[in-house]
């Protein structure tokens, strides 16, 4: 059992693709768990060592930090999936929503190396901010593309299909966030007498 989390978490890095088709015929739930704890954990902790650094807040932040991260990133990984899922349908694609639950889950392996990053940003002085930078950009598009993987295993989709997919609430969003204010301006200027 421990060879075959090895080997899945070797795909992870070196094919994510054949790494995420294979966590979806064998459904690593143990593995799964402990990739999103330990996710969960690092960018707690990591986000507590860079924040500390410029306040003097460590012990209360890092225990209020660790449960609003967990909380959060819960929340975020479900409602992500319910929400990719449903625009897959929208788009056409059929895929099962446990096995985009659990791709989803393991392309937040990326997030592992948030704390022991900044453990070594915390060395580099004046130089850590542009570090942390930079490695948090790259972890993002890591985490970015391991969703992409995600999404073109689960629905068997090209990387365009799978980049609309994952891009459509996004843009949805946006417009709405444009729009709706847009909305109430407008309807609020309409509704003062002349």
């Amino acid at each position: 059992m421990e060879n075959n989390y090895l080997a899945l978490l070797y795909d992870l890095i070196a094919c994510p693709g054949r790494g995420l088709g294979r966590a979806r015929e064998e459904r690593p739930w143990i593995f799964l768990v402990a990739v999103v704890i330990l996710s969960v954990i690092s960018i707690a902790t990591g986000t507590t060592l860079f924040v500390s650094s410029f306040t003097g807040v460590r012990m209360v932040a890092l225990f209020s930090s660790l449960f609003l991260v967990t909380v959060l990133f819960t929340l975020f990984w479900i409602v992500n999936v319910g929400i990719l899922h449903f625009f897959a349908e929208v788009w056409g694609k059929r895929g099962n929503i446990i096995d985009l639950f659990i791709t989803l889950g393991l392309a937040m392996f990326p997030s592992i190396f948030v704390s022991p990053l900044s453990l070594l940003g915390e060395g580099l002085g004046g130089g850590r901010i542009f570090f942390q930078s930079f490695f948090t950009l790259i972890l993002l598009l890591w985490c970015f593309l391991l969703t992409l993987s995600a999404i073109k295993e689960v629905y068997s989709s090209a990387t365009f299909e799978a980049l609309l997919i994952l891009l459509t609430p996004v843009v949805l969003f946006m417009v709405l966030s444009i729009l709706l204010p847009l909305g109430c301006i407008l309807l609020a200027m309409l509704s003062l007498p002349l």
